[in-house]
């Protein structure tokens, strides 16, 4: 029964890692930029790879940087997803560090919520938090699904409104000493065939 168990899970993450590859290619070792970008800013945070697509494409032209957070880190070594220049920088570390980096990051930008690894938002950025897909918080603003089957997306207008009212970040802001990191791990571990 527990072999079993393994076999179905193995088989789950597989069909997960096949939809992301054969909708934004096989994901490769990439550079990802840790720093600010002087400019209007949005954080992405959770698990789901086409809400991060259906942002960037939406966001496309607007001036308006894209940050990924916790689990969308390996966004960035898609080739369907990193052809957008104006996903900047990876914000932050983990999701249960959430609170102390969405109360810097609500300061410059407004955050969205993929998945259910949400924790209570704090008062400092309850206005500047929405959520998406399966998971929700009392007072947060939901984005539901604009269309619906297969191919559905979701409207991010409210947010990218939001953003373009907020200051977003500053030459100020830019550390003098660049951080990078390299998502090679991350790309090995989402990767199950090349």
């Amino acid at each position: 029964m527990i072999l079993k168990c393994g076999e179905v899970n193995i088989l789950t993450m597989k069909g997960l890692s096949e939809g992301h590859t054969d909708r934004f290619g096989h994901p490769v070792p990439t550079p990802v930029n840790l720093n600010p970008v002087p400019g209007k800013a949005i954080l992405i945070s959770g698990h789901d790879m086409q809400d991060l697509h259906d942002l960037l494409v939406q966001s496309e032209g607007t001036g308006i940087q894209i940050y990924t957070h916790g689990e969308m880190l390996p966004g960035h070594g898609y080739p369907g997803l990193k052809k957008f220049p104006h996903l900047a920088s990876n914000y932050g570390g983990a999701w249960y560090k959430q609170q102390k980096e969405f109360e810097t990051f609500g300061k410059h930008g407004p955050v969205i919520m993929t998945s259910n690894c949400i924790i209570e938002p704090r008062g400092s950025y309850a206005a500047n938090i929405y959520t998406t897909g399966e998971v929700g918080w009392p007072g947060v603003t939901h984005i539901p699904y604009a269309t619906h089957g297969i191919g559905a997306t979701k409207d991010y207008s409210a947010v990218i409104a939001r953003a373009l009212e907020m200051p977003g970040f500053s030459e100020a802001d830019v550390p003098a000493e660049p951080k990078n990191c390299f998502n090679w791990i991350w790309t090995q571990r989402n990767t199950w065939s090349r």
